[in-house]
């Protein structure tokens, strides 16, 4: 007997495939690094909420069906961290459009999905924007609640975050800009590589 819906497993197989993509952030308290199931539900509610706190007038199912999708390239793709190399990122860039072209033919009778994921990676909309922000937000939600391990383990410096900060918000969406900025103030106060903090040699 056929299965009834091949779509149906097939998308219960990159879910799987996606929990087990690591990110660099660990889930606080613990030695687990987030994954990428864990990371787009939680983007996809913290998104929820600043809709719903803002009253913002954008759409809300366009809004989580991008922040449910906006790293399924990664199933092939891989993650790559914000503090990568610039080498490391443009590559970045054409590993997702394979593998974009990838799931659109595998997942030809969801056209939806790809159309979320198509605009989603090209930004043309506000609610796009939106999610890509909150996306960078929710990685300074993670590194706070867990003392910045993911970030000395690199390491990354105060000046390098300031400096990598401060463009992402300078992309950010008008809608999300004020608490970006705030959590980035935030965060400065209890980045682990604090100004000053070293001790003279």
């Amino acid at each position: 007997m056929n299965k009834p819906d091949p779509v149906l497993f097939a998308l219960q197989q990159m879910t799987v495939d996606l929990s087990l993509i690591k990110r660099r952030s660990y889930l606080a308290g613990t030695d687990k690094r987030e994954n990428d199931v864990e990371h787009s539900l939680t983007v996809a509610l913290l998104c929820w909420y600043l809709h719903n706190k803002l009253q913002l007038p954008l759409d809300i199912a366009k809004i989580l069906k991008y922040a449910i999708t906006h790293d399924f390239v990664e199933r092939y793709a891989g993650d790559v961290n914000t503090f990568a190399s610039v080498a490391e990122r443009e590559q970045k860039v054409y590993r997702e459009r394979d593998s974009l072209n990838q799931l659109t033919e595998e997942f030809s009778e969801f056209e939806d999905m790809i159309t979320a994921m198509e605009t989603y990676e090209s930004k043309q909309d506000e609610e796009s924007l939106f999610v890509w922000s909150v996306d960078k937000m929710q990685q300074l939600i993670m590194g706070d609640m867990d003392a910045w391990r993911c970030y000395a383990e690199l390491p990354v410096s105060y000046d390098q975050f300031c400096a990598k900060y401060k463009e992402l918000s300078d992309k950010s969406s008008k809608y999300s800009k004020d608490i970006f900025e705030g959590l980035i103030e935030y965060s400065k106060t209890t980045f682990y590589d604090q100004p000053g903090s070293k001790q003279a040699v």
